[in-house]
């Protein structure tokens, strides 16, 4: 009976904060003592908050009530960065390999793995992508991917209908459609005109660019159409040659990026900011001097977050640089790598010009169709694997990167009024040298605190660690 154990699953959140303030004994906290944290981290799911950051925050919080501060450590310790070689594309052939008889794809996670590694062959991406994108399931057969696309034929014309048939006079007095199919053809009408694919008067496929955005406001009135979109589909639209299947996919890849185009740009703000973290904590020097110039912001990488480096490389190799960030390896996030080893590998030149604010923007716009994909793709990759291996990896940077936080990552630092702790001051009344409450009074010593106190966090039935809080 969990209940009546000394250990039980009822223990109330006050039990856990003394638990944490019995500093002058060495006691371990089981998972089933920080059982509330993991009922909270359960709650966060869809908030894709990692649950042993959770269970973190949870501890730190009641660890800072009772005088301490929970702060990361600051001695991450990055190994080598590793030489990675890209592989060969994915071939037809191997590419019926993973197909069974009835058409499904095997060995998914083999296959996303192959590809991140080399990309593909051309000739296979009007099959794969539809894959990539989720327009069909990777488990459906090749009967039930014929049935799936005539409803989604059906789909795309109905709502293709619902625009068309709206006659000029009640376009008039529809301003949010008129405003969205204005912006649209305008966009379209200087969208890779010097693609052979676009170039040209009375080009039939930007036509089908149109429909495909004008029709997509109709699929997602909310977001609309914002500028940088026809950016994103005029790849897809190249590959697949048709309406229907180019609509589909640019959905699919739309509910990755879709965030970007929010008015309030809060995606792109976090993104800004996670890969200024990561260039600082990668590169400190070149972190610091971006920040000496007054480029901290990283203002500079807009364009290669908002559509994916869409405007950096020529056709093929902007196709190839989408299919490995659409296998989501080894991170959601890779694409903040590549913007991190893109700065990379132009520091030596900003650095060693003393570029300034507008130079080094200057410079990144005029690194457009300059960066080899490969180089880059390796690169970031590079970055990832020394990260992987970093010791004392700080919880931001696992966070950012889908990485389980190490132990000893985070340290409990005691506040005394000698020490001041992230700028913060102990409480006052506290004796020098006190551990634990800040109540007057208090006669605990750091000589006899325990050295660490080990909690093993078990916030789901998939996941557990050992975490270590360090005394100071």
């Amino acid at each position: 009976d969990h209940g009546a154990s000394p250990h039980g699953r009822n223990r109330s959140e006050k039990e856990v904060a003394e638990l944490l303030q019995r500093s002058l004994s060495p006691v371990r906290i089981t998972h089933e003592d920080v059982e509330v944290a993991g009922r909270l981290s359960s709650l966060c799911v869809e908030d894709y908050i990692h649950p042993v950051v959770l269970l973190l925050r949870f501890l730190g919080h009641y660890a800072k009530n009772l005088g301490y501060e929970v702060v990361e450590s600051l001695n991450m310790r990055l190994p080598p960065r590793p030489s990675v070689s890209r592989g060969p594309p994915l071939t037809s052939p191997e590419w019926k390999e993973f197909l069974d008889l009835e058409g499904r794809v095997t060995r998914v996670a083999e296959l996303k793995q192959r590809i991140f590694r080399g990309g593909m062959e051309p000739g296979l991406r009007k099959e794969a992508w539809k894959f990539l994108l989720g327009m069909y399931p990777y488990d459906s057969t090749e009967e039930e991917r014929e049935e799936l696309r005539k409803k989604k034929v059906d789909d795309y014309y109905r709502m293709k209908l619902q625009w068309r048939s709206i006659s000029a006079e009640q376009e008039s007095r529809f301003s949010a459609l008129r405003d969205r199919k204005a912006l649209v053809e305008k966009d379209v009408e200087r969208t890779d005109r010097t693609v052979h694919f676009y170039e040209g008067k009375g080009n039939d496929n930007l036509l089908m660019l149109k429909d495909i955005l004008t029709t997509y406001i109709m699929w997602n009135f909310d977001l609309g159409y914002v500028q940088g979109m026809s950016d994103l589909l005029s790849p897809i639209l190249f590959i697949m040659e048709n309406e229907v299947d180019a609509f589909w996919c640019f959905v699919g890849f739309m509910d990755i990026m879709g965030p970007n185009f929010a008015m309030d740009q809060s995606k792109i703000k976090e993104d800004l900011e996670k890969a200024h973290f990561l260039v600082e904590s990668l590169d400190p020097d070149l972190g610091e001097y971006l920040e000496k110039m007054g480029s901290g912001n990283m203002y500079f990488c807009f364009r290669w977050l908002l559509i994916w480096f869409k405007r950096e490389f020529e056709f093929p190799d902007v196709q190839r640089l989408w299919e490995v960030l659409w296998t989501g390896l080894p991170t959601p996030n890779f694409y903040l790598l590549l913007c991190v080893a893109a700065l990379c590998m132009e520091k030596a030149i900003i650095m060693e010009n003393q570029f300034g604010f507008t130079e080094i923007l200057k410079h990144v716009n005029e690194m457009s169709y300059r960066i080899d994909v490969e180089k880059l793709l390796a690169e970031a990759e590079g970055l990832y694997l020394q990260v992987q291996n970093a010791q004392n990896l700080p919880s931001r940077i696992a966070e950012i990167l889908g990485l389980e936080i190490s132990p000893h990552q985070l340290q409990m630092v005691h506040q005394s009024n000698k020490t001041e702790v992230n700028g913060q001051k102990s409480p006052p009344g506290a004796p020098a040298g006190a551990i634990g409450s800040s109540e007057p009074g208090n006669t605990s010593t750091d000589t006899e605190a325990m050295d660490s106190i080990e909690v093993l966090g078990e916030c789901d039935d998939a996941i557990s660690h050992v975490l270590a809080f360090n005394f100071l």
